[in-house]
């Protein structure tokens, strides 16, 4: 089988207005040694139920912690920004790998990122929508080690600390669902919901304090960090595919490169190929769960020869078939 070289582009649109109508201030962290310290509660330890909720704005692609919970060369658990996805990881219940995100998270934007865990699937969320998922074994590794936002002191590795603004960050002891994390997410809490455990809503404007506004009192120690207005601004209007659809292909004919656009309504295998015109599958673009979105696929058919070939999508109860021209 001759293949294409493929390079996969996302841009993932949600449904409705992420309107995020919080008062107050954010914490900046300058990627080099800022943090939050929370301590080491034992309300941060997992028994069989987690959700981690929180705003991101990253000002750089280079990894780096959003929180992370480390002793004695084990990660007990954290969520890490890096190369424009998020990674979510608990010791002893993902394998060694972490769950990323399948959407892109952008730089230099507000991304509403929510992480959760109930004993034997973790999910990821991006601005409120399923993104991706795993069914994982049960047994997380609760430790004495610290729990820190945006950079961990105690450890020494290839982790850099987060540069960029983070904003409202929540634990609770449940695995939330989709729509109880849409339902809050743009709202500030009172402190006393049900099931949350920790709360930082980082308005205080001025000290090096931060108060959790749950009844827990794990208040955070800031180092370096420094205030800046919150998200109050933010209002993105953004569109949320209505329909499966798939686009002609863009240039065509094409010498050698060509890009597809697919749009899916809802989480859903997809599955994009391309045949000559003896049917013969030529290669496979993609194969796998996507979340709800916009989708660009870049294909490079250098390997090819000239000719008429065919791109077939097959995703939930969708199937279209279109023609592209390879013209060397």
């Amino acid at each position: 089988m001759k293949t294409f070289t493929i390079l996969l582009q996302i841009a993932v649109l949600f449904c409705g207005t992420l309107f995020a109508q919080f008062e107050g201030n954010a914490l900046q962290f300058d990627g080099v040694n800022n943090y939050v310290g929370l301590g080491n509660s034992s309300v941060f330890n997992i028994d069989s139920a987690v959700t981690y909720e929180v705003w991101i704005k990253p000002d750089t692609g280079l990894s780096g912690f959003i929180f992370n919970k480390w002793v004695n060369f084990q990660e007990d658990k954290q969520i890490e920004y890096a190369g424009d996805h998020v990674y979510f990881y608990l010791f002893n219940v993902f394998g060694g790998a972490s769950l990323v995100t399948s959407s892109i998270v952008p730089l230099h934007q507000y991304t509403h990122i929510a992480a959760t865990y109930n004993g034997s699937t973790a999910k990821l969320y991006v601005n409120g929508v399923l993104d991706t998922f795993k069914t994982v074994i049960a047994g997380v590794n609760n430790s004495s080690g610290n729990l820190f936002i945006g950079f961990n002191p105690d450890r020494f590795d290839v982790v850099a600390p987060f540069k960029g603004i983070i904003d409202e960050f929540r634990i609770w002891n449940t695995a939330r669902s989709e729509s109880e994390i849409q339902s809050t997410m743009n709202q500030t809490l009172n402190g006393n919901e049900s099931g949350l455990v920790g709360y930082w809503k980082f308005d205080e404007g001025t000290g090096s304090t931060t108060a959790d506004q749950t009844s827990n009192g794990n208040d955070g120690t800031i180092s370096g960090a420094i205030w800046v207005p919150g998200i109050s601004s933010v209002k993105d209007e953004v569109v949320f595919p209505k329909i499966y659809s798939i686009s002609q292909n863009y240039p065509n004919p094409f010498n050698p490169s060509t890009t597809i656009q697919f749009q899916v309504p809802n989480f859903s295998f997809v599955n994009l190929k391309v045949y000559d015109v003896l049917g013969n599958e030529v290669a496979t673009l993609v194969n796998e769960e996507k979340a709800a979105g916009s989708y660009e696929v870049s294909v490079n058919a250098k390997g090819l020869s000239s000719g008429i070939y065919f791109y077939t999508i097959n995703a939930g109860n969708f199937i279209e078939t279109k023609k592209m021209i390879l013209l060397k």
